[in-house]
C-alpha cells in the first residue's frame, strides 16, 4: 500500500511538471509571436527583424547619429555636473502647452500626430535645456544688430516686429549657431567607433 501510494505521488509530481512545463512553452509561444513576429499576411509571418533591417536601410545612419549626439551631450552634462530639474522640464513642457492650446490643439493629439509618447517629449526637453545650458553663456545682442535686423525685416515682412521680438529673435538665432558649434566641437573631440556602416 505505502509503495502503491509513493508510486502514485511520483506519478502526481511528474504530470504537474509536465502541465507546469507545457504551461511555459505555450506561454513562450504566445509572448514570443509578439517578440519575434510583427505581423501576419495570410497566414505567412513577417518576423521582427525584417522589420528592423527595413528600417535601418531607410534612416540607420540618421537614427545612429541622433543616438550618438544625445549621448554625447548626456556625457558633457555629467562631466560638466549640470543637470536638468523636473520642474525646468515641467515649465517647458506647459509653454508648449499653451502654445499649441492657442492654436486649438492639444498636447496629446500632436505627440500622438508625431508618434510621440510624453515621456518622448519630456526626453527631448530634457536634452535641449541640458545643451543649451552647456552651450550659451552670456548671448548679448547690440542696438545696432536689433537696428539692422528691423531693417531687413521690412523688405522681407508685412507683419511690423518690435525691438524685443526682433532682440529675441536675434537671440535665437546666436543660440542656435552656439549649439551647432558646441555641438560639432562636441563630436570632433569624441572617440566614436562605428560598428555598422549604413
Amino acid at each position: 500500500m505505502a509503495k502503491t501510494e509513493k508510486r502514485h505521488k511520483t506519478i502526481m509530481k511528474k504530470a504537474i511538471v509536465y502541465i507546469f512545463i507545457i504551461l511555459i512553452i505555450t506561454g513562450l509561444i504566445f509572448l514570443g509571436k509578439k517578440l519575434f513576429f510583427a505581423a501576419s499576411v495570410n497566414g505567412q509571418l513577417i518576423s521582427r527583424l525584417s522589420v528592423i533591417k527595413e528600417l535601418e536601410k531607410q534612416g540607420g545612419k540618421t537614427t545612429l547619429d541622433t543616438i550618438i549626439l544625445k549621448t554625447l551631450i548626456n556625457q558633457e552634462g555629467k562631466k560638466r555636473n549640470i543637470s536638468v530639474s523636473e520642474n525646468e522640464v515641467n515649465m517647458e513642457i506647459s509653454k508648449v502647452e499653451k502654445n499649441i492650446a492657442s492654436q486649438g490643439a492639444t498636447l496629446d493629439d500632436l505627440l500622438q500626430q508625431q508618434g510621440m509618447t510624453k515621456k518622448d517629449l519630456t526626453d527631448e526637453i530634457k536634452l535641449q535645456l541640458l545643451v543649451t545650458k552647456m552651450a550659451t553663456s552670456n548671448i548679448s545682442v547690440t542696438d545696432k544688430e536689433i537696428d539692422d535686423y528691423l531693417a531687413s525685416q521690412k523688405d522681407q515682412s508685412t507683419l511690423e516686429l518690435t525691438k524685443d521680438q526682433a532682440k529675441e529673435a536675434i537671440k535665437q538665432q546666436k543660440l542656435q549657431e552656439k549649439i551647432q558649434t558646441f555641438v560639432a566641437d562636441l563630436k570632433s573631440k569624441a572617440k566614436i567607433n562605428y560598428f555598422i556602416k549604413y
